[in-house]
Formats: structure tokens, C-alpha cells, sequence
């Protein structure tokens, strides 16, 4: 399964509450501000195998709870969302294109916040 890709720049900007957002993954969408790079598109479709694996719901659970636990430990926003173990995974594994082919399932789980 592939993600259906939007190009919204009005509701991304509207979801940019706490971290100014350039693209996100709402299952099944990757809905961003312009067309996506190979970077961007590479970092959002971890997202989107994440969310698949977690069957949508415990994604958004875990996000939050990482996010809200690096919100108190760091007390920056900023902080905690590059900390969310999600993220890091999607990060550190954006600029190679071959990821996904080989990635292991619930590979986040090797981050710590």
C-alpha cells in the first residue's frame, strides 16, 4: 500500500500548532505545503509504514506520550518533537531511499526519548 500524497498548503499550516510543519502523515495522506522532494517523501512514508504496523491508532498514542514525556524532560516543544522516537527513526533514515526495503518492523522501538 502507498500513501496518497496532497499538496495543502492552507491545512498544513493550520496543523503547525507547536513546530512549524512542512509535511505530515495522516493516514492514508501525506498532506504537505508543496510537492514533496525524495527526502521529504522518503521521511513521511517511514511515518506512514509506522503507522501501518501500529495499526494507526497506537501510532498517534505513542507520538503523543513521547511527545508529551520529552515536553517535560527537555521543556521545549522543539525538543521533544525531534526526540518523539518516530521521528528519529524517520530522520535518521530519510536520506536513503533504500530504507524501507529493508527496514525491520517496529523499528522505533531502538530510539529512547
Amino acid at each position: 500500500m502507498k500513501p496518497i500524497v496532497i499538496v495543502s498548503p492552507l491545512f498544513v499550516k493550520m496543523v503547525s500548532i507547536f513546530i512549524n510543519v512542512y509535511a505530515i502523515t495522516l493516514f492514508p495522506f501525506i498532506v504537505s505545503r508543496e510537492k514533496l522532494d525524495e527526502k521529504t517523501l522518503n521521511h513521511e512514508s517511514i511515518h506512514f509504514r509506522q503507522q501501518i504496523e501500529l495499526f494507526i491508532i497506537f501510532f498517534y498514542i505513542i507520538y503523543v506520550f513521547d511527545w508529551i514525556k520529552g515536553l517535560i524532560k527537555y521543556r521545549s516543544a522543539s525538543s521533544a518533537y525531534y526526540r518523539i522516537r518516530f521521528e528519529q527513526e524517520a530522520y535518521q533514515n530519510e536520506n536513503n531511499k533504500f530504507y524501507l526495503l529493508t527496514r525491520k518492523r517496529n523499528s522505533w522501538k531502538r530510539f529512547r526519548i
